[in-house]
């Protein structure tokens, strides 16, 4: 890939992580916690309950950036339009298909414990729902249109959602 396809994979990355993840682990919850504010709802988080939801919220950004690390090494993105151009199996992807929904699920279980937000628990099951939906209907189509039997076998051999943590299993 030339030095102006990575500068490109580069940028749109961050506008994928910024604008779709940002938005889903930002913006909204910002938003609900001023909606809880104004309805006067009290909030059950302690300081050791912060601090715990500070360090997940950041093993969660550093699973998303490993994620989008690998995908930019693969010569593509996180972003299913410019997906890379095999299939990543290293990584936390040996492990389990979709990583960068695991990431913002681990993020979104630190800002539950920072916020203590009971509008923040819904928001974490409907965005969760929603990225499955989205998984299943759209992104797992497209993969296995663009990648074949490859993508089959890759299915064959790592789980959706639950993590293989060995190839004992």
């Amino acid at each position: 890939m030339n030095l102006i396809g990575r500068f490109k994979g580069v940028v749109d990355s961050m506008i994928y992580l910024f604008v779709g993840p940002f938005t889903v682990i930002g913006t909204v919850p910002l938003l609900l916690m001023d909606f809880d504010a104004s309805l006067g709802l009290a909030r059950w988080s302690s300081e050791t309950a912060s601090s715990t939801g500070y360090l997940i919220m950041n093993l969660g950004a550093a699973l998303a950036l490993w994620c989008t690390w690998l995908m930019h090494r693969h010569g593509g993105t996180p972003i299913p339009s410019a997906p890379a151009s095999q299939i990543v199996r290293s990584g936390p992807y040996a492990m389990v298909r979709h990583p960068m929904m695991h990431s913002l699920l681990i993020v979104g279980v630190g800002e539950l414990l920072v916020t203590g937000s009971l509008f923040m628990l819904l928001w974490i099951a409907v965005a969760m729902r929603a990225g499955v939906q989205f998984i299943a209907n759209y992104e797992e189509p497209v993969l296995v249109a663009r990648y074949g039997s490859a993508y089959l076998a890759y299915c064959e051999a790592v789980p959706r959602w639950m993590p293989k943590w060995s190839d004992n299993r």
